[in-house]
């Protein structure tokens, strides 16, 4: 086993911590490049980020039905994975989500219970078939008034994504970036070793080993709080605390592991079945 001195730097970004660790460089390089990437990825959050008035996000929040902006190739991108991922999830994955929550929980997270009429006034507001993104252009528009869009189930794991690719344009090829510890992505393996040791934090699993693949977990353990499944725009039934995903990259892996929470295993399975390189993982 190798014992290569691991650097880690770390970063306060999109309301969380992100770290990367590299290991096979000198710490000064390391940490140049790093610094590098961490400003890439503040630039992606005020791109991105719901709650900046300016980012493409916000902007396209406010838009009147039929109307359309320009935007830039981080927005598309995430935008056009999560419609994807929608269509193939059959709508368990949806960014569009926040007319639901709202009607079922309150400002300061206490349950609510709203009347069949709103659940079905909230629904209408719900779906990325409300979004207008052309594809042969930066462009992209809204169907219904003041459409809500949050990218909070796949930022981060694109921003780990933009990041790696910057670490592998400047030459470092073994890291491990991590987005909070939820969602992390693996480049090259420390020399000697199978992959970075990674785990789910559930007792008595045993450490994953990941090597140029992405791992993504959400979890809902609070009791009594309401878990909105887009599909019915009702709290769902979970029959499972937590779910995790593989996947090629991160912001794939941080949308799976969203939608696995609430799809079936046969729905699971059938989709796996269709992309063989994504795999669900349950502690």
């Amino acid at each position: 086993m190798s014992t290569a001195t691991i650097h880690s730097f770390r970063h306060q970004a999109m309301n969380t911590e992100f770290t990367i660790y590299v290991t096979g460089e000198s710490e000064s390089y390391a940490a140049g490049v790093c610094a590098q990437a961490f400003d890439d990825l503040d630039q992606l959050e005020r791109e991105l980020s719901r709650f900046i008035d300016s980012s493409d996000i916000s902007r396209l929040n406010h838009l009147d039905a039929g109307e359309e902006i320009d935007i830039g190739m981080a927005a598309y991108d995430c935008l056009h994975l999560a419609r994807e991922l929608w269509r193939e999830t059959g709508g368990a994955f949806d960014i569009t989500i926040g007319p639901l929550f709202h009607i079922w929980r309150g400002r300061d997270g206490q349950e609510l219970e709203p009347s069949d009429a709103q659940v079905t006034a909230a629904r209408s507001a719900v779906g990325l078939d409300k979004l207008i993104l052309h594809e042969d252009q930066l462009r992209a528009g809204v169907k219904i008034d003041d459409l809500h869009l949050d990218l909070g189930g796949i930022g981060k794991g694109y921003g780990l994504d933009q990041m790696a690719a910057h670490l592998r344009e400047w030459h470092i090829p073994r890291a491990l970036l991590d987005a909070g510890g939820s969602t992390l992505l693996a480049l090259d393996p420390p020399v000697g070793q199978e992959g970075w040791q990674v785990g789910t934090a559930t007792p008595g699993e045993a450490p994953i080993p990941l090597a140029n693949r992405a791992f993504s977990g959400s979890g809902f353990e609070v009791q009594g709080l309401h878990i909105i499944d887009p599909r019915t725009g009702r709290p769902a039934s979970l029959k499972k605390k937590n779910a995790w995903a593989f996947a090629p990259n991160a912001a794939l892996a941080d949308a799976l592991s969203t939608a696995f929470i609430l799809m079936s295993k046969r729905e699971i399975r059938e989709l796996c079945a269709r992309h063989e390189e994504i795999e669900p993982h349950f502690p």
